[in-house]
């Protein structure tokens, strides 16, 4: 009889499991959000594209909207960064980082859908991250 809880940890790309996880949905979202941007800056002429963080009500507002997102975005890369060259597995990384991301969303800007759903799917990752690690603890293992 197959293993069932080896055969969800064998990869299917990269670093994601067969199974779906809450990164391999982080991951869909950010690929979907990332493609709408590019085609909204390319191939639009509605420049707005930090509007989903902040309206803004003037140019200067709208730099320092841009510097707020910069300064999110940036501070999420280099928590991930840091967190896999001290040999955080990229699921686990990744979720704590984005965890962060979310939290500085919540504070930098209004509360908005998109600010309120990335803390959501911050909160599932982690939450995940803690349920894969306590049954891996029970059955002995590696993450």
């Amino acid at each position: 009889m197959e293993d069932t809880n080896n055969r969800n940890r064998e990869p299917m790309l990269g670093v994601l499991p067969r199974r779906f996880t809450m990164t391999a949905l982080l991951i869909l979202c950010y690929i979907l959000i990332h493609v709408n941007f590019e085609y909204t800056y390319w191939m639009t002429v509605d420049r707005d594209i930090f509007g989903k963080y902040e309206n803004a009500v003037d140019c200067l507002h709208e730099l320092d909207v841009a510097k707020d997102v910069y300064f999110a975005k940036a501070t999420w890369m280099f928590v991930l960064i840091v967190m896999m060259a001290l040999g955080i597995s990229f699921r686990s990384a990744i979720a704590y980082s984005f965890m962060l991301y979310s939290l500085e969303l919540m504070l930098l800007f209004p509360i908005r859908l998109y600010t309120v759903l990335n803390l959501l799917l911050a909160v599932g990752c982690v939450l995940e991250d803690i349920i894969d690690r306590v049954k891996a603890r029970r059955n002995k293992l590696p993450l």
